[in-house]
């Protein structure tokens, strides 16, 4: 199916790419916020839905990554290397909690919403 949503044509006419940014940071900030009462449980429904978050958070910072590293990305080179700092503490951060060894989601949460700050 190749057919486009037109909802989402028209949302997407209607927001400029920060606020597309923010939306979605804000979005799978929310997601990271929901599992945080739930980082213990062993119910399997429960860490499905963590590895789906933290997963999620994951890949929007990978995705953002080859855009910052854009030639025609007009960010200043200090701004590129804080966010590349950024997604590789949000790799080495997340691995952490999917190995065990950390149940923190605080620090994600914080992460993100310091960007949406920015997308202001």
């Amino acid at each position: 199916m190749s057919a486009k949503n037109p909802y989402q044509t028209s949302q997407n006419t209607l927001e400029s790419p920060r606020q597309v940014e923010y939306r979605l940071f804000s979005s799978v900030t929310r997601a990271l916020m929901d599992v945080r009462p739930i980082m213990d449980s062993p119910h399997p429904g429960d860490v499905a839905k963590v590895a789906y978050a933290i997963g999620w958070n994951r890949e929007v910072w990978n995705h953002l990554m080859p855009e910052v590293l854009d030639e025609a990305n007009k960010l200043t080179k200090d701004v590129k290397v804080s966010l590349i700092n950024i997604c590789i503490f949000v790799n080495r951060h997340t691995d952490k909690i999917t190995q065990g060894q950390s149940r923190d989601v605080d620090a994600l949460i914080q992460i993100n919403r310091n960007i949406m700050d920015g997308l202001k």
